[in-house]
């Protein structure tokens, strides 16, 4: 599998999506013909290196070097091979993804990992609303694969997750896990209101030091505190989110407090706030 170094010329005067460009599809793809693979450039199709200087790169990876933020679905369906973008990125960034690892050194913009079943993505700044959530109009979220974000996360991050692991180094806004079916969120620092907002099943913990449930979590009164002991359960989801580093590595020595709900919605999750 043969790899592929993009440096941006300049930004485009309009968003541009580059579905389609992935490891896996430009594999067998000769110079000449990766140059000339169209993307959507508002309703022009330019070629890819009136965009890029296109140059051969490390075996099975794809790297871009710009800021890519009027750049979308970088990564969309991608199922192997690994990207890294040398910069931020536009919207949907690993969207759909199957396997593989996509690495964002910048910010990533709104829905990023939405509806991602498999592989890694690495952002290394924040992310906008409705990460690892549902494409618009669709029923399912993140289902599988793991979502590591540094920086912060905009609302509604794992809105109607149903696999998978997702975390936030940072804080994480309003609606944080809402209609959550199943799967992992981790969040290291503060949380908006309404977190787990109709929740069903799945775990949302609240790793900070001191924090406690949002008051409108306390007020509506759908999570009750759960004290029944479990030591084997919380000893492999803590070690399994230490491997993250941060404020994630001293989980395992933590003791918690476990919240069931959302009992408006007959759910049966937990938020796990770390003492």
């Amino acid at each position: 599998m043969s790899g592929w170094h993009f440096r941006l010329r300049q930004a485009p005067a309009l968003r541009v999506d580059l579905r389609g460009i992935t490891p896996g599809a430009l594999a067998e793809l000769s110079a000449a013909q990766v140059e000339k693979l169209p993307v959507s450039h508002g309703n022009e199709t330019p070629a890819l290196a009136e965009l890029f200087d296109i140059a051969p790169g490390e075996e099975g990876v794809l790297r871009f070097e710009g800021n890519l933020e009027r750049f979308d679905r970088i990564g969309w369906q991608m199922d192997s091979g690994r990207i890294r973008i040398e910069g931020h990125a536009g919207h949907y960034a690993g969207g759909c993804m199957r396997g593989g690892e996509l690495h964002i050194e910048g910010h990533a913009g709104l829905l990023a990992a939405c509806e991602m079943a498999g592989g890694a993505i690495d952002v290394k700044g924040d992310v906008g609303d409705f990460a690892a959530s549902t494409l618009p109009g669709s029923m399912d979220g993140m289902r599988g694969g793991t979502f590591v974000v540094h920086g912060n996360a905009g609302e509604r991050f794992g809105d109607r997750m149903r696999r998978g692991t997702a975390l936030v180094h940072g804080g994480a806004g309003a609606f944080l896990g809402s209609r959550m079916v199943a799967g992992t969120i981790a969040v290291g620092g503060r949380i908006g209101a309404h977190a787990g907002y109709g929740m069903r099943r799945g775990s949302i913990v609240f790793a900070e030091a001191g924090a406690a449930l949002p008051e409108g979590i306390r007020t509506a009164l759908t999570f009750v505190q759960n004290r029944a002991a479990t030591p084997v359960f919380w000893a492999l989801l803590a070690r399994d989110l230490a491997r993250h580093g941060g404020l994630f590595s001293g989980l395992p020595s933590r003791r918690i407090e476990r919240h069931l709900g959302d009992l408006s919605a007959d759910g049966k999750g937990e938020l796990i706030v770390c003492l």
